[in-house]
């Protein structure tokens, strides 16, 4: 077997460090991005208030149109490798000015998970130190704390933040499985509840299951980010595919297991006191182990969290790096340090917009109310993305790859896929939802339509940065030799 080293790139390039990255930190960058811990101490009762008993069919559910997308992605991958992910896909099959509207919406669903896991870091490691141990730390100090934590461990070097993401998630996952096996095995609060797989217990029925499925997005929310890192990775055709369903199935797994255990800890008579609850885990492992438990669990929570903000940051500065490398975005966010090879221009721009979006949004709701409603509109915009790549793989393979056409893989995957995610929309706007939500179907629209005037803008005055995105963000399979047996 062939061994890959790390291509050192010369200073002044503007390239990404080749072959730094193997398989495990490929995995390692969609685990941490989707942190299965968060999924299951923070949006589990979300999903809950929504889907009630049923909420561990909802998961299941969830998972096959997720490992769907996932599929649609790892038929990209083993194709395409670039930094950008997404919107060079649509470009491929639709054009340049499809593919520089994705890439904007992509930008923008992406750009908002930062400050949403930065305020929920902010209120609940606030909150906890108080409750804990007596310490007083207002939630803004803490934004400020971590944002520049991550932004300066990500211009050190991606692959460090990526082993210490895997250290936490490794360390967070032990905790609380731990836990939830123990409560399965007494059989919680009145025994085992095997309706939870069945969509009849929930207490809204279809719509609520509907409904609780932009949550399940927001839950597995990063899962692709890995494809991200696509530059850095050794054997990225090989690699990538794997890390991206593979990613989905152990946490679609890990979910489903989590969120039945927690309605077997509560009893289905309880739901509307998980569906309230601000801590599920924290009260369970009280509940069932002990106050000092409950400790170890918000010491868990707070691991996760650190680990997600560690990916999330390494994501979406390598995204506006390939923005500003293609000249859509000022081309000083393409520049890479002389020394790391790291996107340092894209991790200081990111940050500040991180501290400016979080910081606001945690004043006007509160950090816990901004993390569920900045939620609510990033999955809104990833959804969208979603379907527009799954309608892209056909015309994609038709056009490049006829001879690899196959029903099954390349057409009603897809399909089923946006079936599942066009529901998940309309669920969410029909009835149209409270305010602030009602106002957020409409931001998404706003953007699609800007990004949209502004491509034909860029294209009327005979500007390149369209023309770039064809020939800089991605790469053909015949550049990467070993990748092309796989690719067979």
């Amino acid at each position: 077997m062939a061994v890959h080293e790390p291509v050192q790139v010369p200073p002044g390039t503007n390239e990404l460090r080749r072959n730094a990255l193997g398989l495990p930190s490929a995995l390692a960058m969609s685990l941490a991005f989707i942190s299965p811990t968060i999924g299951v101490i923070f949006i589990s009762a979300l999903i809950a208030s929504k889907a009630g008993v049923s909420s561990p069919f909802t998961f299941v559910l969830g998972t096959l149109g997720i490992a769907l997308m996932a599929s649609t992605l790892a038929q990209f991958t083993r194709r395409v490798t670039s930094a950008g992910s997404f919107y060079k896909f649509t470009t491929l099959a639709f054009g340049r000015r499809a593919g520089f509207v994705t890439g904007m919406l992509l930008m923008f669903a992406y750009a908002l998970q930062s400050p949403l896991n930065t305020n929920l870091f902010g209120g609940f490691v606030s909150d906890a130190l108080e409750t804990d141990f007596g310490i007083s730390i207002p939630w803004w100090v803490l934004i400020l704390g971590v944002v520049i934590g991550v932004g300066a461990l990500a211009w050190y070097s991606v692959h460090t933040s990526m082993r210490i993401g895997m250290a936490l998630l490794i360390a967070e996952v032990v905790v609380v499985a731990i836990l939830l096996l123990l409560i399965v095995f007494k059989g919680g609060d009145s025994g085992q509840v095997p309706q939870a797989f069945t969509p009849t217990e929930s207490a809204q029925g279809f719509g609520g299951i509907g409904q609780a499925f932009v949550f399940i997005v927001l839950a597995f929310f990063g899962f692709e980010s890995s494809s991200t890192v696509a530059e850095e990775v050794r054997n990225p055709r090989r690699n990538l595919p794997i890390a991206l369903v593979g990613s989905v199935l152990l946490t679609g797994a890990w979910f489903t297991f989590s969120m039945y255990s927690i309605i077997v800890g509560y009893g289905p008579e309880n739901i509307d006191q998980l569906a309230a609850a601000t801590a599920p885990l924290h009260d369970l492992a009280v509940r069932y182990i002990g106050p000092w438990y409950g400790y170890i669990v918000d010491l868990a929570a707070f691991s996760a969290l650190v680990a997600v903000v560690l990916a999330i940051h390494t994501a979406n500065f390598r995204i506006l790096y390939s923005l500003g490398r293609d000249g859509l975005l000022p081309k000083a966010l393409g520049r890479t340090h002389p020394k790391h090879n790291t996107p340092h221009i894209a991790i200081m721009v990111y940050s500040i917009a991180t501290l400016v979006i979080g910081l606001t949004a945690g004043a006007v709701w509160g950090p816990m109310k901004a993390f569920g409603n900045l939620g609510y509109l990033s999955s809104l915009g990833i959804l969208p993305i979603f379907i527009a790549t799954n309608i892209a793989l056909p015309v994609f393979i038709r056009k490049r790859h006829p001879g690899e056409f196959s029903v099954w893989i390349h057409a009603i995957f897809p399909a089923l896929s946006s079936v599942t995610f066009l529901a998940a929309i309309w669920l969410n706007i029909s009835p149209w939802p409270d305010a602030p939500l009602n106002v957020m179907p409409g931001i998404i629209i706003a953007v699609v339509a800007i990004s949209a005037i502004w491509g034909i803008i860029l294209k009327r005055r005979g500007s390149e940065s369209l023309d770039r995105i064809g020939r800089v963000l991605f790469l053909e399979a015949e550049a990467v030799p070993e990748a092309q047996d796989f690719a067979k």
